[in-house]
């Protein structure tokens, strides 16, 4: 039998007990035709970062702010490093007497079906942060160029030192497949998709179906995501200002170490399939079963006996990103404001109708259902922000740069709740903080009967999460990077969430090409691609989004469950053990922190000190911090989870721990246990009081 104070603990959560009378008038305005309303005119350009459609972007997101009702509303601009292509890419293939027998295309079709796709971007594909560089090699295949693979190939005798490297999109970020291939000595790298991971192989090719057609190509930044985040020159001055710089927030030298030094190019299957063909060598299959994709070639290793020349021509220049700050003030005095940011991202690398300007519309109607409510007479206890940020897809520029600058204005924040490509599909997932599941779990029980789901009760969507949680039986993932909550939570210490629709595959087939546009994503964007049915879930996502954040600025007792968070760090003990690591001081710390949990959970019954108490519910998570960081990555500091190094979007537990484990080094393991101990012995001390 549950004791009292667990029961008190739901109470304080809300788990199923129903919307109050203000989360009852905020899900009422939120609405399917206005999200498609503000999304039609998003995607009517392109709105790159840094370009002129971002800025009519934020002039919208503006005006939308405060038709809302939203009286706080401006715009921060960041002076940032940023990449643009002068002049197409060219990638051919010559015989070894020079003969030229294959020139790709480097285009992609224009379809009927599609009114955006015809479009100055279909002829010019880059990379964010790629250099120019003309470059003749022959040719090797890496597969997804993951460490692992380049260990397959070199165990197979077969080197990329001097030659280009072909890979496939996935398994990890982009940037880190680029950085791996050029510690290896390659000179040059091509990414492409394979139809297994986005194509064919799920069905019908856009505009048939929804998924990746052979011109399709996903552009994408080459930044090396994992070891820090934001402009990678931090060429704002008033980084200066504060007497900041690159070395003493992330650890290097110059912005050199943070991006690439050889040249890529993302393309499409259609132009790496002539390629792939030729390559020669080993079959790939010999070096594994992950190795061979789903286009009708032998796919094998190489090298080639051919020469495959490609040029990029792309200019660096320091220009503005424009971010758009609303904000609704708390009544609390500043001392008590533990204030909620809502964050989402709005630049794309053409139009973005999922990526991420699903996630925009999301957020236009929470700022009309939360407008509502501040012009009726209604003010959250602590300030709320609504954050429409640029430069994500670049490297997260406009929210680590924001946050960096003005860090003093939410040094007190309860929470950071993201969302990116709300919508691409209807399978719901979510990410988050432990801290925050039962927070979630207590909202989707009450908005049960609210919003839209594909498969019924919100029991039934949580067992649909595919973001790789780090015990299998938990329906709620772990962040690691790859969006805009990174600075709150690896950086800063902030809890943090995100939460998204997404395709049964994880990703979906117009991924960061032209053809995220508003004609797929109203065909098949939405509840087994029925026509229109995205923009209601765009609207259930607003309805999830706000009444997060009323149960976070409107609660007399924050709703935080360390008793939840504690659990999970038995779970990453659990993973890094067996491993010859001593483990006893770092259990017993989180033993002395379940038991601060389960007196903090007692104490949420009935409060004392109101402020002192919301204070340590939500600031334990600071706690959780390494003010040196993570080994070889200062910038992360969070030891608890952190995007893999090798990974780059994909979470790792204890990343300190788990990476030195992964690369043999158990001397540096045990240290970073020590590491990990420490702050789980601050945080119980911290939360106890």
């Amino acid at each position: 039998m549950a004791s009292k104070s667990v029961f008190a603990l739901l109470a304080i959560l809300k788990l199923g007990l129903g919307l109050n009378t203000i989360e009852t008038e905020f899900i009422a305005v939120p609405s399917g035709s206005s999200a498609r309303s503000s999304l039609q005119f998003i995607t009517s350009q392109d709105h790159v970062a840094g370009l002129p459609g971002d800025f009519v972007m934020a002039d919208y997101l503006s005006s939308a702010f405060k038709d809302a009702g939203i009286e706080s509303v401006e715009t921060f601009e960041l002076d940032v490093l940023l990449n643009y292509p002068s002049s197409p890419p060219t990638l051919k293939v010559s015989n070894p007497d020079g003969q030229v027998t294959f020139a790709a295309t480097l285009s992609k079709d224009v379809l009927p079906e599609d009114s955006t796709s015809d479009t100055p971007w279909r002829n010019t594909t880059f990379h964010g942060y790629a250099p120019s560089g003309s470059v003749s090699a022959p040719a090797v295949f890496a597969n997804y160029g993951r460490p692992s693979d380049f260990n397959d190939l070199e165990a197979a005798n077969i080197s990329v030192e001097g030659k280009i490297v072909l890979v496939r999109y996935g398994q990890c970020f982009r940037g880190l497949k680029v950085m791996n291939a050029q510690n290896r000595g390659a000179v040059g790298v091509l990414v492409y998709s394979d139809p297994q991971d986005d194509g064919f192989e799920y069905g019908k090719c856009y505009p048939e179906g929804p998924w990746r057609s052979a011109s399709s190509v996903q552009r994408g930044s080459v930044q090396f995501n994992s070891i820090c985040a934001g402009d990678p020159m931090r060429a704002d001055k008033r980084y200066e200002e504060m007497g900041e710089s690159l070395t003493s927030l992330c650890g290097v030298k110059d912005y050199t170490s943070l991006i690439p030094s050889i040249p890529s190019i993302p393309i499409s299957y259609g132009d790496a399939q002539p390629i792939l063909s030729q390559l020669g060598g080993v079959a790939a299959e010999a070096l594994g079963d992950d190795w061979v994709g789903a286009l009708p070639i032998t796919y094998t290793t190489g090298p080639s006996t051919s020469i495959v020349s490609m040029s990029t021509d792309n200019e660096f220049k320091v220009t503005s990103i424009p971010n758009v700050i609303g904000k609704i003030p708390g009544s609390l005095p500043a001392s008590d404001d533990h204030p909620v940011l809502l964050g989402n991202h709005r630049d794309a690398w053409v139009f973005g109708a999922a990526d991420p300007n699903s996630g925009t519309a999301s957020l236009i109607e929470v700022a009309k259902g939360l407008g509502s409510l501040v012009q009726s007479g209604w003010q959250p206890k602590h300030t709320i922000y609504l954050l429409s940020w640029s430069g994500e897809e670049y490297g997260l520029l406009g929210s680590t740069g924001w946050a960096e600058l003005n860090f003093d204005a939410i040094s007190s924040a309860s929470a950071y709740i993201n969302v990116d490509t709300v919508v691409s599909g209807d399978e719901l997932t979510v990410s988050a903080t432990p801290a925050l599941t039962s927070l979630w779990e207590g909202v989707m029980a009450d908005l049960d009967g609210h919003v839209l789901f594909k498969n019924g009760p919100s029991g039934n969507v949580l067992d649909a999460n595919v973001n790789a949680p780090i015990n299998a039986d938990d329906a709620i993932g772990t962040l690691g990077s790859g969006s805009d909550y990174t600075v709150f939570l690896d950086h800063f210490g902030i809890a943090s969430l995100d939460f998204e629709f997404n395709s049964p595959a994880g990703t979906y087939g117009v991924y960061h090409s032209i053809y995220d546009s508003f004609d797929w994503i109203d065909n098949y964007g939405g509840i087994d691609g029925e026509k229109g049915s995205s923009f209601e879930l765009m609207a259930s996502a607003a309805k999830m989004w706000g009444v997060l954040a009323l149960r976070l600025a409107d609660s007399d007792v924050l709703p935080f469950d360390h008793v939840k968070q504690a659990e999970a760090l038995v779970k990453y003990s659990a993973a890094v053990d067996g491993n010859g690591l001593d483990l006893s001081e770092l259990n017993s710390n989180i033993d002395a922190y379940m038991k601060a949990a389960q007196g903090v959970a007692e104490e949420m019954n009935s409060p004392g000190d109101l402020k002192d108490l919301n204070f340590r519910l939500s600031m334990t998570e600071r706690s959780f911090l390494n003010a040196d960081g993570l080994p070889g990555r200062s910038w992360m500091k969070h030891v608890l989870q952190a995007p893999g190094f090798y990974l780059g979007y994909a979470a790792m537990a204890f990343p300190g721990v788990q990476q030195a484990v992964d690369d043999g080094d158990l001397d540096l393991a045990q240290q970073q246990v020590a590491v990990v101990a420490e702050c789980v012995d601050k945080a119980a001390t911290f939360l106890k009081g």
